[in-house]
């Protein structure tokens, strides 16, 4: 017998193979099976994991694909408070439960790259706290919900004896009793399919509202710092790097790194938002003839793609085109992708419906 005794599952297979009984025999005296209840709550756990982590990339992908249309609000309240900031005034950050442990954060961030914050929590500003605001600072309040009731006796009360030079709402809700006594709101969308109760089997814990509220104040906040310093990041890291000499980032902050040279396309149009070079590698361009399968592999294979001169983020354009897919009649198999292709039509339609979509 070629069979060794110090194999014993390799020996329990070949028996088994060697007697003849039925499939579901061999599996019992080969395998010892985890327990029923063992199994099923490793699998749950793992998937929960999972598909949480997934859901939060696309409720965070939504909130990208919004701001790529919208963008004349953010402009206005960004450029609002670099007046206020520039007056010499400060931007002081309200907030209750959990959105009031992400403004600790927000008010950290912006303190380090040289803005004049501070953080109330609106219970307390009610009982005396609220004396640090002075005239002409901009009130920034925050909530998912836009009912905080704290939050909203505070600012029923500023109103009366405070002289704010403006009011933020920053809020998942398109209208609440907040929206009534703000001057402008900074919009974090999150439609019925990513709230906490459509995803984790109605439990109502904050999971995806504070991730999308948190990233973005982070965003904006990078973009205020940046408009506050002229659009001089290299003044802005030099700051940074004098105000922050502890830690990882201070240790790192001594060594210069070198910036790498990217290879660039050959058209001018292949910059980011602040007009810096992007590699070729991740930006293709997508000519105006190109067909249903030549535009979906530019979005799969580049991070960007440039449509008719004007450069999208690719995941936008997925998006886009799921939507337009969405729109479409069914159709049989035998039927050609190509027939009702257009590439000019999906850009304007998917901007209707991506606008309607989020109104719901």
């Amino acid at each position: 017998m070629w069979l060794s005794a110090g194999t014993p599952f390799i020996g329990a297979i070949v028996l088994g193979i060697l007697k003849p009984q039925g499939p579901s025999e061999l599996l019992v005296q080969s395998f010892k099976m985890p327990s029923k209840s063992q199994s099923l709550m490793g699998q749950d756990g793992v998937r929960t994991f999972q598909d949480m982590l997934y859901q939060h990339a696309r409720a965070m992908s939504h909130v990208s694909v919004y701001y790529a249309t919208e963008e004349v609000g953010v402009s206005e309240l960004l450029h609002t408070l670099v007046q206020v900031l520039k007056k010499g005034s400060k931007l002081v950050f309200l907030g209750s439960g959990k959105s009031f442990k992400i403004i600790l954060k927000t008010v950290a961030m912006l303190t380090s790259l040289g803005i004049d914050s501070r953080y109330l929590h609106p219970s307390e500003a009610l009982h005396g706290d609220m004396g640090a605001v002075r005239p002409g600072d901009a009130l920034v309040v925050c909530s998912s919900s836009g009912e905080t009731q704290e939050l909203v006796q505070f600012l029923e009360h500023a109103g009366r004896v405070l002289e704010p030079s403006v009011k933020v709402l920053v809020t998942s809700s398109t209208q609440s009793t907040l929206h009534a006594l703000v001057d402008q709101v900074l919009y974090v969308p999150q439609p019925v399919q990513f709230q906490e109760k459509t995803l984790q089997d109605g439990l109502p814990s904050p999971t995806v509202s504070t991730t999308l509220m948190l990233t973005v104040l982070d965003c904006f906040c990078l973009a205020l710092t940046e408009l506050y310093f002229d659009g001089d990041t290299a003044r802005r890291r030099e700051f940074f790097r004098k105000m922050h000499p502890g830690g990882g980032i201070g240790k790192q902050s001594q060594v210069p790194v070198p910036v790498p040279v990217p290879v660039l396309m050959p058209m001018a149009l292949h910059k980011d938002a602040v007009g810096a070079p992007i590699d070729s590698t991740v930006c293709g361009h997508v000519p105006d003839g190109a067909s249903e399968s030549e535009f979906l592999q530019s979005i799969v294979q580049f991070d960007y793609c440039v449509v008719a001169g004007v450069r999208y983020d690719s995941h936008v354009l997925q998006h886009r085109y799921r939507e337009w897919k969405r729109s479409m009649p069914a159709f049989p198999l035998k039927y050609s992708a190509d027939r009702s292709w257009n590439l000019a039509a999906l850009l304007a339609s998917a901007v209707v419906a991506a606008n309607q979509a989020d109104s719901m």
